[in-house]
């Protein structure tokens, strides 16, 4: 007699079906464990990558890349590791991934994949994570490519003109941006309350802002103002008072300010901005000291100038033509007003409406390029015309690079990676000093 159990036959039929079904792969502990380690960087990883783009959601997706070419590096591999990432396999792994995808977006999968890369990779060295050796990081590093230097296609080498310490300080004193600069600094006396954010309050934007030459007020509630710095605007002020709701809407301001922060002149409290230990060398009574921290200040905003994210198209594009005729702007072929003008605005409508029954893609790719890489030639006129009030850069018919900007240049691209090489000219002592990166916390730089 057979016993009853009060389960359902139907039940145990099901269950028997399932055991047919073959279960998913468990993925390798070391992979397991390498993700991880991804994860657990997470935090630190947003609040680094704010620097380039204040949106945590392009962070997360970063190391969401960052963690399927792990993947498909351990499937090829057999192995992997979040913290010295194997540069020979890189190329194959994303070629894993982006054969996934349709083909018109293979290009794109492999710019998004090796940038997420270079960001993460960067990340681990500056924070003391990269686990593997110098020479690793380096094969890496250049298998990746050099960020925004891959957007240019070759760049003449700069060579740094000998300047004694008197001939510096005399053209920085001449300088706007030093005189500006020395103007907010002294507007910031023993120090200025700011927001939760490192920004001044509503209330002190229009003086900081007179303080560096330009007119702007903080109004709660203001829309995002336009540039104050556009194609049809440049090289004059507006009439009225601009009115924003956030400091960081003031160019010529913010830029200045984030370049003091960088420098160590400017120290950020969670409530007030007070002056930095490198004020002292600001006022000093050596000028090799004073020539020293108006380069470091000069450096630390083209250096954030190369890598501003608040672009409204392809930063990489817009940087790489802005690199170009910066590092041009040294030589004696340097690019004329006029011709970048003439990138930056193409004749749109004969590009776009060539003809409406048009078949051939090649020709239109090419017109798409052309309105493409107009844009970026709008964005960096944009750039220059702010570099040109602040000083850095000469534009009356040519944009050329004055002879104590050009060292300030040579080194912020060292500071990005962005030379594959150092400059080929002689240092001198006067000459050179100690780079240090801007604080992604707001304090001083390290080491200073």
């Amino acid at each position: 007699m057979t016993k009853k159990t009060g389960k359902s036959k139907s039940r145990n039929k099901d269950r028997r079906h399932l055991k047919a079904v073959p279960s998913a792969p468990k993925m390798p502990l070391q992979l397991v464990l390498n993700h991880r380690v991804v994860d657990s960087m997470a935090l630190d990883f947003i609040q680094w990558h704010a620097t380039e783009d204040p949106d945590p959601a392009g962070a997360f997706e970063c190391l969401e890349l960052v963690k399927l070419v792990l993947t498909s590096q351990h499937a090829i591999n057999g192995s992997s590791s979040a913290t010295a990432i194997d540069s020979e396999s890189v190329e194959q792994a994303a070629r894993a991934i982006a054969a996934s995808l349709d083909p018109d977006e293979m290009d794109e999968a492999f710019d998004d994949i090796y940038f997420a890369l270079h960001s993460y990779i960067h990340f681990l060295k500056g924070t003391g994570r990269w686990s593997g050796t110098d020479a690793a990081y380096e094969e890496l590093h250049s298998a990746l490519g050099n960020g925004i230097a891959a957007a240019v296609p070759q760049l003449p080498a700069i060579r740094v003109p000998d300047l004694s310490d008197e001939h510096q300080e005399a053209a920085f004193s001449a300088m706007p941006l030093i005189q500006r600069a020395s103007a907010l600094l002294e507007w910031i006396g023993t120090g200025r309350e700011i927001t939760g954010t490192g920004a001044l309050r509503l209330k002190d934007i229009e003086p900081a802002a007179a303080a560096v030459g330009v007119q702007a007020r903080g109004k709660r509630g203001a829309s995002r103002a336009a540039p104050l710095f556009d194609l049809e605007t440049a090289g004059r002020q507006p009439e009225t008072l601009q009115e924003v709701g956030t400091m960081h809407d003031v160019p010529v301001l913010r830029e200045i300010w984030s370049a003091l922060v960088g420098a160590g002149l400017i120290t950020l409290g969670s409530t007030k901005a007070i002056p930095g230990p490198e004020v002292a060398a600001w006022n000093s009574t050596n000028t090799s000291a004073r020539v020293h921290i108006r380069r470091m200040l000069s450096v630390v905003l083209l250096a954030g100038v190369l890598t501003d994210a608040d672009l409204v198209w392809d930063q990489e594009a817009a940087a790489g033509t802005l690199l170009a005729v910066l590092t041009y702007g040294t030589t004696d072929e340097p690019m004329p007003v006029a011709e970048l003008a003439r990138m930056a605005t193409p004749d749109l409508e004969g590009a776009l409406l060539q003809d409406a029954d048009l078949e051939d893609t090649d020709l239109q790719d090419a017109a798409l390029e052309e309105i493409y890489a107009s844009f970026a030639a709008r964005q960096a006129q944009q750039k220059l015309t702010l570099l040109a009030e602040l000083g850095l850069v000469e534009a009356a018919t040519d944009y050329r690079v004055p002879p104590v900007a050009i060292q300030c240049l040579d080194l912020a691209l060292g500071f990005l990676n962005l030379a594959d090489e150092p400059s080929d000219a002689t240092e001198y002592p006067s000459n050179v000093i100690a780079l240090h990166g801007p604080s992604h916390t707001g304090g001083p730089p390290k080491g200073r």
